[in-house]
């Protein structure tokens, strides 16, 4: 498949499987065909709007066919999207929209009982047109008055525009969760994109027991936020790139992907540690249920290995990965017949064509078992910042190396092996301590669901881990129970001095918990403390 950008792979399986089935969204069945005729429709629409080469285009809609139609749309012209969450409110809008200044912006509106093209036009923007997917509000202009303007540019006007085309473009900017400071928005180019998919379906799609090549990636279900890196690619552009089929639900609602997987029985299933417990607590979890499925990608963070022994009941191969947004999604995977062990505790190898080592802080690489900064070179790595030439120049080494700021180390049998990540890191009595290592070993414990640590002030030690646990549903457990099965476990000194127990913890739009908030937390609890007057 000779592929060079994204709208390479739509024209591909239009031509070889046009009348197969592409999309899904609610009772909407899109055929590749089908698809291609919206997408044009979209992207002649868009030039007759004046969006040209370079220009920014935003949508803000849940997993949908809004979402894949004018991502598509866009950037088979050469200009650039970004998505926005729809869980958003008016501080955030008015960054993203002031940081890549968009010239259009797509909004499904009303949604989840809130007029978003409303809420979008108030505040301070130099939007062009918004365009409103429903009922619109004020000045926007309505899906089919936009769609209507598609008459005026021709077949050879959109062929030509899409000729314009080159891998090296940049075709999305994709904002970083910001729990460090205001997201940065990485850019992805076309060739980034399109290379990263076809690599990725590859591997995925490898001959194995249970059916023919390519069958594990023949369907998928989209409910993740379309602003992250992980639905854009991991579960998208992925299943795109196979010629699989898209099933899009408008949110994150266990008991109804599970009637949605009942009745199209998809084959691919991109989760995480969170999700595995969430859905290993619903009422009727049964693996067996999901014997449709062909495979299981887990990323995030490494999943304990009792918890993948349950998943492996499902009897298809399990896969652990490594990536961020600035890797374009998954870079590194555990092979499909690689035993449990090795999936709970590795990330795998790189993806082929792309060039890792583990680096020492001079940018040296480090022996074999030796930890070190994981940096990545190669096709699947982002263009850089975007309007952010120094954090940029930071996020590479001169070499043209990226810094991911994760620690790991490499083992005797080329698997890598997760630390945490570097700005995580913190010093008690002398010793470095990474709280993924000590947030893996809490959540060995069966009545323990979510976990995380973080560093506070201990006038002994400097810093000492505070972990705060939300139990399993229906069980309970204590400081001293914690505190004696980590001794088991870890180092005295790893074990934190503190629990905070409670039925839930915050969590970000992509699964994981808030630790920025958490930390918030300790801090007014601190100053709070603080200033109580001291008693006699």
């Amino acid at each position: 498949m000779n592929c060079e950008v994204i709208v390479d792979l739509l024209h591909h399986h239009a031509t070889a499987t046009p009348d197969k089935t592409s999309v899904v969204h609610g009772e909407q069945r899109l055929s590749f065909v089908q698809l291609s005729t919206r997408v044009d429709a979209y992207a002649k629409a868009l030039l007759a709007h004046n969006i040209r080469h370079g220009d920014r285009v935003a949508t803000l809609s849940p997993p949908s066919l809004d979402f894949w139609v004018s991502y598509l749309a866009t950037v088979s012209i050469g200009a650039i999207w970004h998505g926005i969450n729809p869980v958003y409110r008016e501080r955030e809008f008015e960054y993203l929209l002031g940081d890549a200044e968009p010239k259009l912006v797509f909004v499904r509106s009303p949604f989840d009982d809130r007029a978003y093209d409303s809420e979008l036009q108030s505040v301070p923007n130099n939007v062009e047109q918004f365009i409103t997917l429903g009922e619109p509000q004020g000045p926007a202009v309505s899906e089919s008055t936009f769609l209507q303007q598609a008459s005026r540019v021709s077949d050879k006007e959109l062929a030509a525009a899409r000729g314009r085309v080159k891998p090296d473009d940049i075709a999305v900017i994709v904002y970083t969760s910001g729990t460090t400071g205001q997201p940065k928005g990485a850019m992805l180019s076309q060739g980034t994109i399109t290379q990263s998919a076809i690599a990725n379906a590859a591997w995925m799609g490898e001959r194995g027991e249970r059916g023919e090549q390519g069958e594990r990636l023949q369907s998928t279900v989209c409910a993740a936020p379309t602003n992250h890196v992980g639905a854009l690619n991991n579960v998208c552009m992925n299943v795109f790139a196979a010629g699989g089929r898209i099933i899009f639900y408008h949110k994150v609602d266990i008991e109804a992907l599970g009637r949605i997987r009942a009745e199209e029985e998809p084959t691919y299933l991109v989760t995480s540690p969170t999700g595995f417990m969430m859905s290993m607590n619903q009422p009727g979890f049964a693996p067996e249920r999901l014997d449709h499925t062909q495979l299981i990608v887990c990323g995030g963070a490494t999943t304990p290995l009792n918890i993948l022994k349950v998943w492996s009941q499902v009897g298809c191969p399990i896969s652990s990965v490594y990536g961020q947004t600035e890797t374009c999604g998954i870079i590194t995977y555990t092979d499909l017949d690689a035993p449990l062990i090795d999936v709970a505790e590795t990330i795998g190898k790189p993806l082929p064509g792309c060039d890792m080592r583990v680096a020492r802080e001079d940018d040296t690489p480090c022996e074999v078992g030796e930890s070190g900064e994981l940096q990545f070179k190669g096709p699947y790595v982002m263009s850089g910042y975007y309007n952010r030439p120094e954090a940029t120049a930071q996020a590479f080494t001169k070499d043209g190396f990226l810094r991911t700021g994760d620690v790991g180390y490499q083992r005797e049998d080329g698997n890598l092996v997760f630390v945490g990540r570097i700005k995580e890191m913190f010093k008690s009595g002398g010793y470095n301590v990474y709280p993924l290592e000590i947030e893996q070993a809490i959540t060995e414990h069966d009545a323990v669901l979510l976990c995380a640590v973080l560093p506070v002030p201990h006038d002994l030690y400097q810093e000492v881990g505070h972990a705060f646990v939300m139990p399993q549903p229906g069980q309970h457990i204590t400081d001293d129970e914690l505190r004696t099965f980590l001794k088991a476990r870890i180092a005295n000194y790893k074990v934190p001095k503190a629990f905070a127990i409670a039925p839930e913890l915050p969590l970000l739009p992509n699964g994981k918990v808030d630790k920025q908030l958490l930390a918030q937390r300790v801090r007014e609890e601190a100053q709070a403390s603080a200033s109580k007057p001291a008693t006699a």
